[in-house]
């Protein structure tokens, strides 16, 4: 009997000591460390930045409309040329011979029908032969204006002013109509061409400001403006995006130097009901989608329905929901989470805690 009065405490202190190691374990397991944000209002100004090219507006590659041997090539690779400035000339011999030949033609075609179409309107001649004759006159003045323009062909010069890019023939060689003589390059208006994601080009009309850097140029914050966007990805699955660089532009600016392209956008005004959240904060039940608000007194999670409205390029979501800016809500660990969770908010590192270990 003392045996047994003995052993009946020491199995009431065991039992108590396993319920209360049971009732820590759960509580442990209950408290879930999550990542939080705060719930941004309706109307927000985000920005994305773009790493481009810059490039020429134009490059024009010019050719002769005629053929015969370049006697004069006046341009170098580098060289500026200014509008209408020659560039470089076929022998002119032939063609001025041609045009004598021709005008002498139109001179007397033209003389001939002039008499007889005086003698038409005095009635003195048939006007089939009127008609022969002018013919005759209208043809030799064509053939007489083709030599002077063929003759004005022999020149060739810049249609803009802008900045040899390539000489593609040397002095005195014979070319042919059409072929290619030097490439042309337009710096009156500069473009910086950037790739965008899909995710990204939806909302590029939403555009208020864009500024460009272009570091090696020593220029910055230069501002521009959306010239083209492509209708199509190309196989990277990025769109094609061209601004053009505004303003007075540095010399120092060449084609090819690296840009940073910096795209500052504002979502359109929403109602009252409607916020931004980010992303990775909104999870799925069925066709329900949620978001978990953080009580910040009993620091429990509540499920909040949403309904998502728009998506931005930059990880955020228009939702509309009875949440108010400001509210704090869970942006990692949402499928882990259960209704009335108790939460801690795991606290952003340092940008000096190396490793986190701090």
């Amino acid at each position: 009997m003392k045996r047994i009065v003995l052993i009946i405490p020491v199995l009431v202190l065991v039992v108590l000591f396993a319920s209360c190691g049971s009732k820590t374990e759960n509580k442990e397991t209950v408290v879930r460390y999550v990542k939080s944000t705060e719930v941004l209002p309706s109307v927000f100004n985000s920005s994305s930045v773009y790493n481009g090219v810059v490039k020429e507006s134009r490059e024009v590659s010019l050719s002769f409309k005629v053929g015969g041997p370049v006697n004069k090539l006046l341009v170098d690779v580098g060289d500026y040329v200014k509008q209408d400035q020659l560039l470089a000339q076929i022998d002119k011999r032939d063609y001025l011979v041609q045009v004598q030949a021709t005008e002498a033609q139109y001179t007397q075609a033209k003389g001939e029908y002039e008499r007889y179409l005086e003698l038409y309107e005095r009635k003195k001649l048939p006007k089939n032969t009127l008609d022969r004759l002018k013919a005759g006159y209208l043809m030799a003045k064509s053939q007489y204006e083709a030599a002077v323009n063929a003759l004005k062909d022999t020149e060739l010069r810049a249609p803009f002013a802008g900045y040899v890019n390539n000489k593609l023939i040397e002095n005195f060689e014979t070319v042919s109509p059409g072929r290619p003589i030097v490439e042309l390059l337009d710096f009156n208006g500069l473009e910086v061409v950037v790739n965008v994601p899909e995710t990204h080009v939806t909302s590029i009309d939403e555009t208020i400001k864009i500024a460009c850097d272009i570091r090696n140029a020593n220029q910055f914050d230069i501002p521009a403006k959306i010239k083209t966007v492509s209708k199509k990805s190309g196989k990277d699955r990025l769109f094609e995006v061209k601004v053009v660089l505004q303003g007075e532009l540095s010399k120092n600016i060449k084609p090819g130097m690296v840009a940073k392209v910096k795209v500052f956008q504002e979502s359109s005004k929403a109602g009252d009901d409607e916020v931004l959240v980010p992303v990775e904060s909104v999870f799925a039940e069925g066709k329900q989608k949620y978001i978990w608000h953080i009580n910040p007194t009993s620091m429990q999670v509540e499920k909040k329905p949403v309904a998502v409205v728009k998506v931005y390029g930059n990880g955020l979501l228009v939702v509309k929901s009875n949440i108010k800016p400001g509210a704090q809500i869970v942006t990692a660990g949402v499928h882990s989470l259960i209704e009335s969770q108790e939460v801690k908010i795991l606290s952003k590192k340092s940008e000096t805690n190396i490793g986190g270990l701090l």
